[in-house]
């Protein structure tokens, strides 16, 4: 017989209501102190223990919940705080500064959790790299969570030192010195568990699928473990649950599973048959055939125990779907019953766990109340005739601009000077601009009333631009949200939570919206407030628009149809947006597809397929687009090489990217390809509040043209400026702006 139970690998952070992220906020305003902060942090965390435990969950994962990043958490565990830090106080001064920036201090750099939307600082380590231990608070929180739920139900999480590692920058070292150097501390730390009465806990190493994974296999004995060797994260009186998510395992590390009966380890199987980033509920057609099947195999191996868990941490979900009644009503009737949020997952794990313990039978009601509420959402959505036919009607001329970008070129933006200067597209969202928003949405004031005022805050950021001496302009989006919910909110085939926020990085949430529909346009999007924009000046104002791929990989999407799929459907909404901007005059339109990198399998042999259709889609949306039109695009916080040649690919005009805190590095990528096409790297790092001195953007200047043709370079900030107050961003662009007519005088 199958012994079975439930486990979690982590939960959402900032709290039903974003407690924690205003908790942060206000922290970081000098409006609270650090024992306020840990009061709301605790209180969220020990609620996330609490909802687990009354849900049923066997074993509460502890220890992936933090104050900004579980990454930067476990550089400050081991002490890894790069040397720039050190005059910075210990403690949550020193663990901000690394993850913010503090005055002449920049930031680590920030980058995408594998392939996902959530963003972790990136640890950054040498040949002098010392740890040193750092515990503490992590043993803290163990023994706060053993007196809230109790020892039995605590299963501590720790984040694998093969995928700390891989994730890290380092230079002049090895990956085998490093993890020479770490080793002990992970061992260190298992016997002040075991000093707690830990007796189980979760190694987290995601890295163990990923491209690099089957270089990594080679150290799995050093650092698990084996018949005849004991390896670092191994104790004898803790069991060990090493986990791995978003992907199957590489090759090279089954082998090693297979050959490796760690006789130390406790043989129980954990099944991810819960989607962890999915939105939808599970599909009660082939839940049982897996649930069967796991257990056959179980039975032939004489493994006699059964974890029934999420694929991944919920961090990835809303925290529930409860208050979203307005779901179940109008053009989106139905979804909501076939919708599940972390909360909602917990109930299904303990469904799922019932069918593998006791059997189909005992869950009968819950199946076929799913079976019901997806066969009344299929119903109340079915496919869309015209989308469908204009989908098969795309041909291989519709993916190409009518010229190649060096005919084209010439032709574009005639009369700008050298190194023209622009800004990626938001400007400051104002508390002003934000409750203008929310009087609309509660029929508090008119539609002509809020454009008059949208209007009048264009007119200001034109104003600004103008006075700052920028050479392209942006309207500012003033009305737009965020860069995918606004598009979302204007085509149809897109459903919208009131409270389905997801942390994206410290106290940044997005709100996603579902994709749940064939999605079509049914007006113009954004020439309205481009029309009012360019009214104001004579300079070019670039048409905004998010691409594609972003939309696609920062909403939920459908789990029925391919991700292709959906990805044209949008690509041919925005081919008509931007056609509809050429016929308002607009000459630049730039595209945004900071999403495109992080919708990459992990598997090198999914890759090539993504990023075909994922470039087809992209040049779905613009090769509509005259000569005469520059399309810009942007792209940031990812790895951009191993998709260069796709970058490229897309054929735009202009590309801005990331790369203030990069060092270049990026820059050199695309130097390697032979890139021909116009650059505008990120000359200052937007997420921090630091004003950049112009001495440094004149420096990050010169380092470009050592890299690139001057006629080539455009210069921007690394990212939009919404989250940034004004001085800051008046301060910031006019030492940009400064900078480069000092560098421009030197050409």
């Amino acid at each position: 017989m199958v012994a079975v139970d439930s486990a979690t690998l982590g939960f959402p952070r900032m709290g039903p209501n974003r407690e924690l992220k205003f908790a942060l906020e206000k922290f970081w305003r000098y409006k609270i102190g650090e024992e306020e902060l840990y009061k709301v942090a605790h209180a969220v965390e020990e609620a996330n223990w609490h909802k687990q435990v009354d849900a049923g969950v066997s074993r509460v994962g502890v220890g992936l919940f933090s104050l900004y990043d579980h990454v930067l958490d476990w550089t400050y565990y081991l002490g890894l705080a790069p040397e720039r830090f050190a005059a910075v106080p210990a403690g949550l001064s020193q663990y901000f500064a690394m993850a913010r920036g503090v005055d002449g201090i920049p930031a680590l750099d920030m980058t995408k959790w594998f392939d996902s939307n959530y963003h972790y600082e990136v640890p950054e380590l040498n040949a002098k790299s010392t740890p040193t231990a750092n515990f503490t608070s992590y043993l803290n929180n163990v023994k706060r969570a053993h007196s809230t739920i109790g020892t039995d139900k605590v299963v501590p999480i720790i984040l694998g030192p093969l995928t700390y590692l891989s994730l890290s920058k380092y230079d002049g070292a090895t990956l085998e010195d490093l993890l020479a150097k770490v080793l002990p501390l992970y061992t260190s730390l298992l016997n002040d568990l075991a000093a707690l009465g830990v007796t189980e806990i979760q190694v987290h190493e995601p890295s163990l699928v990923g491209a690099s994974a089957d270089k990594l296999a080679k150290h799995l004995t050093t650092v698990y473990g084996s018949k005849d060797q004991k390896g670092a994260i191994q104790h004898e009186t803790i069991a060990l649950n090493l986990a791995t998510y978003f992907e199957e395992i590489n090759h090279e590390v089954y082998k090693w599973f297979a050959t490796n009966s760690v006789s130390r380890l406790r043989k129980r199987l954990g099944a991810g048959l819960i989607d962890g980033r999915s939105v939808w509920k599970f599909n009660p057609d082939t839940i049982v055939s897996q649930v069967t099947e796991i257990k056959k195999v179980l039975a032939a191996s004489n493994n006699t125990s059964l974890t029934i868990q999420t694929s991944s941490s919920l961090q990835h979900v809303p925290y529930t779907s409860e208050c979203e009644k307005a779901l179940n009503a109008g053009e989106t009737d139905g979804l909501l019953g076939v919708l599940s949020f972390a909360y909602e997952k917990l109930g299904e794990l303990e469904v799922v766990k019932k069918i593998a313990e006791i059997g189909e039978d005992s869950a009968k009601a819950e199946v076929d109340a799913a079976k019901k509420a997806w066969s009344v959402y299929y119903e109340k959505n079915p496919a869309k005739t015209a989308v469908q036919s204009r989908l098969a009607a795309v041909t291989e001329a519709d993916f190409k601009r009518p010229s190649p970008f060096a005919e084209r070129r010439p032709s574009q933006l005639k009369g700008l000077p050298v190194l023209p200067t622009t800004t990626i597209g938001s400007f400051p969202q104002t508390p002003q601009i934000r409750a203008l928003r929310r009087k609309l949405k509660a029929g508090d004031i008119s539609l002509d009333h809020y454009r008059g005022k949208i209007d009048e805050q264009i007119a200001y950021n034109i104003g600004i631009q103008e006075a700052l001496g920028l050479d392209i302009l942006v309207h500012g989006e003033p009305e737009r949200t965020d860069m995918v919910e606004y598009f979302a909110e204007k085509l149809n085939g897109f459903a919208f939570t009131q409270n389905g926020w997801v942390q994206s990085y410290g106290s940044r949430c997005v709100r996603p919206p579902i994709i749940f529909a064939d999605l079509e346009r049914p007006v113009d999007m954004t020439v309205r407030e481009f029309v009012v924009a360019q009214s104001f000046t004579t300079k070019p104002v670039k048409g905004m628009l998010t691409g594609p791929v972003t939309i696609l990989n920062w909403s939920f999407p459908r789990k029925d149809i391919s991700r292709k799929d959906q990805a044209f459907q949008l690509a041919l909404c925005l081919r008509d947006e931007v056609a509809d901007l050429e016929a308002a005059k607009c000459v630049v339109i730039q595209v945004d597809e900071p999403a495109l990198r992080e919708g990459m399998p992990l598997k090198p042999t999914k890759k090539d397929e993504y990023l075909n259709w994922a470039v087809d889609a992209f040049r779905l949306s613009t090769a509509v687009a005259k000569n005469e039109t520059s399309i810009h695009t942007h792209m940031c916080y990812c790895e951009f090489a191993d998709c260069m040649h796709a970058i490229d690919a897309i054929d735009a005009d202009v590309n801005s990217i990331e790369n203030a805190r990069s060092d270049d590095e990026t820059i050199r990528e695309f130097k390697s390809i032979g890139y021909k096409r116009d650059l505008g790297p990120g000359t200052y790092d937007i997420h921090s509040p630091v004003v950049p001195p112009k001495e440094e953007i004149v420096k990050k200047l010169k380092s470009f043209l050592n890299l690139l043709p001057a006629e080539n370079v455009v210069v921007n900030p690394d990212c939009g400026l919404k989250t940034r107050k004004w001085p800051e961003t008046i301060a910031a662009l006019r030492n940009m702006v400064d900078a480069t007519l000092e560098v421009r005088a030197t050409l």
